[in-house]
């Protein structure tokens, strides 16, 4: 937020210094830079010439404040030599910068990634340790009981109980290291994420693919496991939330970009749902949308139901792997 506004108030003042006017943001631009750079200036803890260089800007929009209302010529070579200084320093202080400037998306990635891995601690304890745990139990009771017949028993129910265990670790495992993304194309890796959710909770799921390469779709498999992420938590939230009977997938591939429609006919989202009350689920796929320069929305379709639609342009993402 203070580099946001720093950045549209230096656009401010120049524009007003440049045209010679009198714009209003000109009378609030100078200390809005001096208020948020110093704001930077104090969280920029162990960053030395970070904070330097943010100090000097901050006291030179401090003394062009001041210097609005007494227009003092002294102060305005005082104003001048602080930003010529910061110029000067900021060659140096430049890698630092760069620090301060990717620390909310460096946060952004921590949380998301502490997020999913203590989802992935909860489906671990909540269906694989407490049935593992459970099974233990009734071997241990019919061991106790010196019974061949209760031993027998309880070895077979144990035995269908590890086969159901195997296949939730697969399943977790799929889940956050899909080896289909990589053994087969987009199109066919979504296909089959959309068939296995249909046979697993009951639903109808209509795939509708298109596009002039809807095998490929893309060579880079980090866009490719960035749309296959956002169609598993949107096939998600709708089997956990929208009790919905039927959902429709489509999937467009074109050498100029990617594009998934998920849409479905259950409770819907509300009317114009903010950000603010967004779900990590929603907040994890508008971020991998972001990341790779596209865009998410999400929203009700009409009297029920809602449609998730994100968009990946494939030039966006070449500009973001190669930077």
């Amino acid at each position: 937020m203070c580099i946001a506004v720093s950045l549209v108030s230096v656009v401010g003042y120049t524009a007003n210094l440049l045209t010679d006017g009198h714009l209003p943001p000109r009378s609030v631009s100078a200390p809005s830079v001096a208020l948020a750079t110093g704001v930077l200036a104090l969280l920029t803890c162990g960053l030395r010439r970070a904070r330097r260089l943010l100090i000097m800007i901050c006291c030179g929009f401090t003394v062009l404040s001041v210097d609005r209302l007494v227009h003092s010529a002294p102060m305005d070579h005082a104003a001048m030599g602080f930003l010529l200084a910061a110029c000067a320093y900021a060659v140096p202080a430049w890698p630092e910068m760069k620090v301060v400037l990717s620390r909310g998306r460096a946060s952004a990635m921590v949380e998301r990634q502490e997020h999913h891995a203590g989802l992935l601690a909860g489906e671990l304890h909540d269906e694989v340790l407490q049935l593992l745990a459970l099974t233990q139990r009734r071997l241990d009771a019919a061991r106790a009981l010196d019974d061949p017949g209760a031993l027998r028993a309880a070895m077979e129910d144990a035995s269908r109980t590890l086969d159901e265990q195997a296949g939730t670790l697969r399943r977790i495992i799929a889940t956050v290291s899909p080896a289909a993304v990589q053994g087969m194309g987009l199109a066919e890796s979504v296909t089959s994420l959309a068939r296995q959710v249909a046979d697993e909770n009951g639903l109808v799921v209509d795939v509708d693919v298109q596009g002039d390469r809807p095998h490929a779709c893309t060579g880079d498999n980090g866009v490719n496991l960035a749309v296959y992420r956002v169609a598993q938590e949107a096939l998600t939230n709708v089997v956990k939330h929208a009790d919905a009977r039927h959902i429709t997938l489509a999937l467009t591939c074109r050498d100029d970009g990617i594009s998934l429609t998920v849409t479905d006919d259950g409770r819907g989202l509300g009317p114009n749902p903010p950000r603010a009350t967004e779900g990590y689920g929603m907040q994890g796929m508008r971020w991998r949308c972001e990341a790779y320069g596209g865009t998410f929305s999400a929203r009700t379709a009409g009297a029920a139901g809602a449609v998730v639609r994100a968009v990946f342009p494939l030039r966006n993402c070449r500009k973001t792997r190669a930077s």
